[in-house]
């Protein structure tokens, strides 16, 4: 009888499915953690299945590290690589997953993961190694590292691994700055698009990508600075008092790489709202956002980059073949109606009412066509109609 319980119990528990990031799957803390009961099961039919425990492994680190979830003592991220390193020790997988514990430069799991790159890994897991190796410097640098990086960079782009929609939104971007730029990015979906393009595709190789996140860490900014040809930064703390110490530390930042190089800086959306101090320094150029010193026409700027640098064809067709979808990143699109929404406005003033309902249409489109929920959409559409 038990048997037959136990049977019978398992035969409606969730069958094992292949983790994806929470952007790309959309999926909330329950599904996570029955996937992570599915995998746990996985792992002890199949103790030795590297597959398995990777699966395990990021469904608990999901759970606990994006939903907050807090693990028992016996069910913790940590607890599976212990397990792991009993059943795969020294395994690409236990480097890996150590490596994800905890992000750093010169982190010894990390160089041991990079040395055993398998010939089949899920684009996720080459989004891991980028992280790092961009942590480390290696983008900087002109090696056998860097050399792998683009390989790792050219997989992503032959495996489609980014919906196109969020392509042709960093595309956008990098069209609407001028030659040399400086871009600070914020988060994977903002940055390694931008990245694959350049290293894999050859597109806007004359501009410089910087992690914000990584600003913090000593070792990189020094590494960024001397990419830079500058001298080091001197902002960076082993520790921060607060959030407004740290702030100001980015801050500092900003304004000594914009100093120093002479260079334009632009910087994404989220980054603009961790530096307070620099408020009257950022200036909104539609989907990007400007340090400068001095005060200018930011609404002429975006005004030409809307028309003569935006491809924005894409909002308004319908998708003639399937593609790469990720759930939790369609609010990319919005960022159009977001930035650009007060020039419908802007050009009616003028009289170019040819322009403004252009605008109006593309923006209202950009919207309409996503899958994000209908009332999600009716409050974009409702601003968007506020500007006209």
């Amino acid at each position: 009888m038990g048997v037959l319980l136990a049977s019978v119990t398992e035969s409606f528990a969730q069958a094992p499915q292949q983790i994806e990031s929470v952007i790309v799957s959309g999926k909330d803390s329950a599904w996570y953690a029955q996937q992570a009961d599915a995998w746990d099961r996985e792992v002890r039919k199949t103790p030795q299945s590297e597959y398995a425990w990777r699966n395990l492994f990021e469904a608990k680190w999901y759970l606990h590290n994006w939903f907050k979830v807090k693990p028992e003592v016996t069910d913790s991220s940590q607890l599976v690589i212990r397990r792991m390193e009993r059943a795969i020790p020294g395994s690409f997988t236990y480097n890996l997953c150590r490596l994800r514990m905890q992000m750093s430069p010169a982190n010894e799991y990390g160089e041991r993961a990079l040395d055993m790159v398998p010939d089949e890994l899920h684009p996720m897991h080459v989004g891991t190694l980028v992280s790092y190796m961009w942590f480390a410097g290696y983008a900087e640098s002109d090696n056998d590292r860097s050399a792998l990086l683009n390989r790792l960079l050219r997989r992503q782009y032959e495996a489609g691994y980014y919906p196109d929609f969020a392509l042709r939104f960093s595309y956008n971007q990098l069209e609407a700055m001028p030659s040399g730029a400086i871009y600070i990015g914020h988060g994977d979906l903002d940055l390694f698009p931008k990245l694959m393009m350049q290293r894999a595709m050859g597109l806007h190789a004359d501009k410089t990508f910087i992690v914000n996140s990584f600003i913090h860490n000593k070792a990189y900014a020094d590494k960024v600075c001397e990419g830079l040809g500058i001298k080091p930064y001197e902002g960076v703390k082993e520790a921060y008092m607060d959030e407004k110490d740290a702030s100001e530390a980015e801050a500092g930042f900003i304004r000594h790489i914009a100093r120093e190089t002479g260079r334009p800086v632009y910087c994404g959306a989220g980054v603009e709202r961790n530096v307070e101090s620099l408020a009257r320094n950022i200036y909104s150029e539609g989907i990007v956002f400007k340090y400068s010193e001095k005060p200018y026409n930011n609404v002429a700027a975006t005004k030409r980059a809307l028309e003569h640098k935006y491809h924005l064809e894409y909002l308004t067709e319908p998708k003639f073949r399937a593609e790469t979808y990720w759930k939790g990143s369609e609010m990319l699109q919005v960022n159009y109606v977001v930035g650009l929404a007060h020039l419908v406005r802007s050009y009616r003033e003028e009289g170019n009412l040819v322009r403004a309902n252009w605008l109006y249409s593309t923006l209202k489109a950009s919207v309409e066509n996503t899958r994000l929920p209908e009332d999600v959409k009716r409050q974009y559409i409702g601003y968007l109609d506020s500007q006209k």
